[in-house]
């Protein structure tokens, strides 16, 4: 029995040494008790970790707010969300600079188009770039109607939207 004990040490690359003091452990050891069930009552009391909230991403809350603002068409709560110094891009014309020109941006929207809905179709969300894609059914003051589709670019420093542009069909908005 010795002899194939130590057949099997020198094919596993276990010294004698190693082999002796094993089997020296084993005589010394006691016999472990067999593991005992616990009953189900025990598992249940036991305190369970709750799982780790998602890390906040702002410009993400951000986004949404975005979202949610513009579907109930409130102005003033989208004007919270510019920096003093925003800068807006709209198609065919010049940039906006300041808080100001972008309040005499959203006064000519809604002189221009009166009634509309909007529905955020794609949110994408990439470090400080939000991109919203959007469809919106638009009543024109002229009383013609149009379907609308805008990919709107908002870059975010601190919190708040320091640059924007939009892109869509100009020929859409026309009378």
């Amino acid at each position: 029995m010795a002899k194939v004990k130590k057949r099997a040490a020198k094919k596993t690359g276990a010294t004698r040494g190693k082999a002796k003091q094993s089997k020296k452990l084993r005589a010394v050891a006691p016999a472990a008790e067999p593991a005992r069930r616990q009953p189900a009552t025990a598992k249940a009391a036991r305190p369970t970790r709750a799982p780790a909230a998602p890390p906040r991403n702002s410009a993400r809350e951000l986004a949404q707010r975005i979202v949610d603002l513009t579907v109930t068409h409130d102005d003033e709560g989208c004007f919270a969300l510019y920096a003093p110094n925003v800068e807006s891009i709209e198609p065919g014309q010049a940039p906006m600079v300041g808080i100001e020109a972008i309040k005499q941006k959203f006064a000519g929207w809604r002189a221009m188009a009166p009634q509309s809905t909007w529905r955020a179709r794609t949110i994408c969300v990439e470090g400080n770039t939000i991109v919203i894609e959007w469809t919106g059914d638009v009543t024109f003051a002229t009383g013609k109607q149009a379907t609308l589709n805008e990919v709107a670019v908002h870059e975010v420093e601190g919190g708040k939207i320091v640059r924007e542009r939009f892109y869509y069909d100009r020929m859409a908005i026309q009378p």
